[in-house]
């Protein structure tokens, strides 16, 4: 028998392409799943298309209705009258009345009660009392501690040689300008005086030359404060010539009664010489 060449080689072909499918179809049933559950969309399911499902009851049972399809009006229930007075009053019997509670104060403050306890016993009451108001008078009383020097010293004014300051005096009033001025110039309020709040009136008799120099100052009473005095010296101490006396005056000392008035108004520090 005779074959030809060409119908063996298709043979050749058929059969190889036919293992050929065989071996590709095993092989992608032998692959992993992963890709082809990855592929699958999401099924959507519209729960209005189910059925609802009803359970049959046997005969003889109505069904029951839900507590929340049927609407019940329950009553009021009212306390009987006086009940919650009575009840009131018997928790505010029983309750125990507060005791006050004391606290216990800070150590620095019972030192300090200690020794102004300690001071008030070798300082008189009544001293600290007047020394205190010695420095810290009222604008009242500063009035009638002036009207009061000026009684005292009116004798010596009466004298030629004495006088007060009054600066519309006809005859000294220019030379008691000039040292009004002067005065003005170098006085100042202490500062350790103003943080204390201290005031006050420092009465002086203060002693001229005819040439207008200073000769001597005299503090007539004190104000009650050293430092007050002291300031009052040290102003007097750097006033230099003021000019002569007035040629109309014939003796050769002059004689001022000057009044240093110390005093905080509102807040503010006021000097006041006369």
């Amino acid at each position: 028998m005779h074959y030809n060449p060409l119908e063996k080689s298709m043979g050749f072909a058929l059969t190889l392409s036919f293992f050929l499918h065989v071996g590709f179809f095993f092989l992608f049933l032998l692959m992993p799943q992963v890709d082809r559950k990855a592929a699958q969309e999401p099924i959507m399911v519209d729960l209005q298309d189910i059925p609802e499902i009803t359970k049959q009851l046997p005969k003889g049972e109505s069904a029951v209705p839900r507590k929340s399809e049927s609407y019940q009006r329950v009553p009021v229930e009212t306390a009987p009258r006086g009940s919650r007075q009575t009840e009131k009053k018997a928790r505010f019997a029983e309750m125990p009345p507060a005791k006050p509670q004391i606290r216990p104060q800070p150590r620095s403050v019972e030192l300090e009660r200690q020794k102004l306890s300690q001071e008030s016993l070798f300082k008189p009451k009544e001293q600290s009392s007047s020394d205190l108001a010695k420095l810290y008078p009222t604008s009242g009383k500063l009035a009638r501690i002036e009207e009061s020097y000026r009684k005292k010293y009116e004798e010596e004014v009466k004298e030629s040689d004495t006088k007060f300051l009054n600066t519309d005096d006809i005859l000294f009033g220019s030379f008691l300008r000039r040292f009004e001025t002067a005065v003005y110039g170098v006085w100042r309020y202490p500062s350790e005086a103003v943080k204390l709040g201290i005031e006050g009136v420092t009465p002086v008799r203060i002693t001229f030359n005819r040439k207008g120099e200073i000769e001597q100052v005299e503090i007539l009473e004190s104000s009650g404060s050293r430092i007050l005095d002291d300031e009052v010296r040290r102003t007097l101490g750097l006033i230099g010539p003021v000019g002569s006396l007035p040629k109309g005056y014939d003796k050769e000392r002059f004689h001022l009664i000057a009044f240093f008035h110390y005093g905080i108004s509102s807040g503010s520090l006021r000097g006041r010489l006369y």
